[in-house]
């Protein structure tokens, strides 16, 4: 143990010493940003099953709580806290059913708002595991009891159960189902002390050593009409439990009828069996074990992330949550990025165009022009593509040319890199361009609405007609584009009438393809398909009954859309309005954010 302390202590130094290196190339925005990803939030995050804990909860959560608390203190900087991370966070999901017995945490030593805590336990080396039992009390001699660290998941289980079995001996750990071994030669023994609310008492017989038994006990213990125990086939007489082949499960009710079944060595076939034998009794099973995959590798194995790495997987995670947060707004990175794609992958691969094809994205490059929110930079490229289309036919490679050179970064076109925000699905199949076109289109049919408010002679068709053509012709879903040409003339769009018509046609026509793709297998778990606004975003939206308030619809909706709502994060806005936060940013420039790699956000 002191090897490893001192091992710890030189990687704690050495990545101190990198940080200050590191931190030497960053700017004082970059380093704020730094600290409050890395250090403000640690290696563990909110999508973790770890509980984090800090100065400000510690004592309320782990002091006199009917739970016990296994504590993992760390250090940020030290590679070994680093490594040990994921089989800590796999921990935290495998025994998190267990979590109204015992709890599993962490608190960052290298943050020094923890510092009195850490110094208080007297934490000399780090990762320290610590156990405290429940209604613990600190004391000078009562810092918590040492916990030995496993080389993966199974191992750190393993010593778990080891301390939650010593508990009981020591006549702690009163939450705990019976985790001492059973100790008697024959199975009439199995109902002793059990409540008279238990049907059914199970016994595990398995292999020296094994841990399989008690972690049985411990996954069903929510279930109270069974009890479960376990026994090392070295610590009982298996003739007289008629036991010749191990692992084995004998079950038994009250009336001391008895029912073997023989295992393949695994928790889960364990457990399975049980449940399976009390489904045919027509008894619920409660088993709260999660399901997912865990990391089950040796932590010491795991290679150490960079400093720059670190950096943005906090930044991303930050990002996600603050993206959640905002509910519904329009980000000039999802516009971008819906445009992009839409020149580069639909208009630019089309061989030839011609025709009906010319003139509808005459008309496409006509409204972006008037409504997209480009600075500058975008504007005098849009410019550029419509004199490509004065020619009849036009080359598809000849506008790849110019939105290639739109693409550089010195050309200041686009603000932000070519990555989704709000559009982001929970896999790279979903969500995405869909998405982002909709909410293009959204964007300039509130935007034409607005900018033409006193214009009595603007065509109310201007931007739908445009939709329409170009989902007609360019939209690379052949079925969608033609669901939405028949939706097109079935809800009347050439009637629409007036501008403010056209923003409610386009909200009506987006709400009927959510309710047709609601439960399809192309829809993102993560953001099902629903009836746009929420109620609990827009509760002026509906009417007593549940009936649509169209003249609120209509004003949140342009809300939403407005240019003047459009939120920036991820993009240059020196690009956007020059002069605005002082000169364009060059191709030299640096930025954590603008580099950030948003693409598993």
């Amino acid at each position: 143990m002191k090897v490893f302390a001192k091992l710890c202590l030189v990687a704690v130094i050495f990545a101190l010493s990198a940080r200050l290196v590191f931190s030497a190339s960053l700017s004082i925005y970059e380093q704020k940003k730094y600290k409050q990803f890395l250090e403000g939030q640690g290696l563990y995050n909110p999508e973790d099953d770890v509980i984090v804990l800090t100065v400000h909860n510690f004592k309320s959560q782990v002091m006199n709580s009917p739970q016990a608390w296994l504590v993992e203190f760390y250090n940020s900087w030290c590679g070994f806290c680093q490594r040990f991370a994921p089989s800590w966070k796999a921990l935290a999901t495998d025994v998190k059913g267990w979590s109204d017995l015992v709890k599993v945490a962490a608190i960052d030593c290298s943050e020094d708002e923890n510092t009195p805590i850490c110094r208080e336990y007297e934490i000399m080396g780090y990762p320290t595991l610590r156990y405290f039992h429940e209604g613990y009390q600190p004391g000078p001699q009562n810092v918590g009891v040492a916990v030995q660290k496993g080389e993966d998941v199974m191992e750190h289980r393993r010593f778990l159960i080891d301390r939650l079995i010593t508990e009981q001996k020591e006549r702690r750990g009163a939450q705990y189902p019976n985790l001492l071994p059973y100790t008697h030669n024959a199975l009439t023994y199995l109902f002793e002390g059990a409540p008279n609310t238990v049907e059914y008492a199970f016994l595990v017989v398995d292999r020296p050593g094994s841990y399989l038994g008690a972690a049985v006990t411990l996954d069903l213990h929510k279930t109270h009409t069974i009890v479960v125990r376990y026994v090392n086939s070295n610590q009982t007489n298996l003739a007289n439990l008629g036991v010749t082949v191990i692992p084995t499960v004998i079950a038994m009710d009250r009336n001391h009828r008895s029912e073997m079944f023989t295992i393949v060595e695994s928790r889960d076939e364990i457990r399975n069996s049980i449940s399976r034998f009390l489904n045919n009794k027509r008894v619920q099973v409660t088993d709260d074990t999660p399901r997912q995959e865990i990391f089950t590798g040796k932590w010491l194995d795991v290679k150490v992330p960079d400093m720059a790495t670190l950096i943005q997987e906090r930044s991303r995670q930050a990002l996600k949550e603050r993206i959640k947060r905002m509910g519904d707004v329009v980000f000039q990175m999802d516009l971008e990025t819906a445009l992009r794609y839409s020149l580069k992958h639909e208009v630019a691969t089309t061989k030839l165009i011609t025709g009906e094809k010319l003139r509808v994205l005459r008309a496409y490059l006509g409204v972006l022009r008037k409504y997209f929110p480009f600075g500058r930079g975008g504007q005098l490229f849009l410019t550029e593509l419509a004199m490509k289309l004065s020619e009849d036919p036009v080359q598809g490679s000849t506008l790849a040319e110019v939105i290639q050179r739109a693409e550089q970064e010195d050309s200041l076109v686009f603000s932000s890199p070519q990555q989704w925000l709000a559009c982001r699905g929970s896999s790279p199949t979903l969500r995405g361009y869909p998405c982002g076109l909709w909410k293009l289109f959204h964007y300039l049919t509130v935007n034409s609405a607005e900018q033409n408010i006193n214009d009595h002679h603007a065509n109310p068709l201007e931007v739908l007609d445009v939709m329409h053509g170009y989902v007609k012709n360019f939209f690379g879903c052949y079925d969608c584009s033609q669901h939405f040409q028949d939706m097109a003339a079935r809800r009347e769009m050439r009637n629409v009438s007036s501008l403010d018509s056209s923003v409610l046609w386009l909200w009506m026509a987006h709400n009927e393809v959510n309710k047709r793709l609601s439960g399809d297998q192309t829809e993102d778990p993560e953001f099902p398909k629903v009836q746009f606004p929420l109620k609990e975003r827009c509760p002026v939206c509906r009417n007593g009954d549940n009936t649509w308030n169209l003249v609120e619809v209509l004003r949140y909706v342009k809300h939403v859309y407005s240019s003047i709502n459009v939120r920036y994060i991820g993009a240059d806005t020196t690009i956007l309005h020059v002069g605005l936060e002082g000169r364009p940013a060059t191709s030299g420039s640096t930025s954590i954010f603008r580099a950030l790699d948003m693409t598993r956000i």
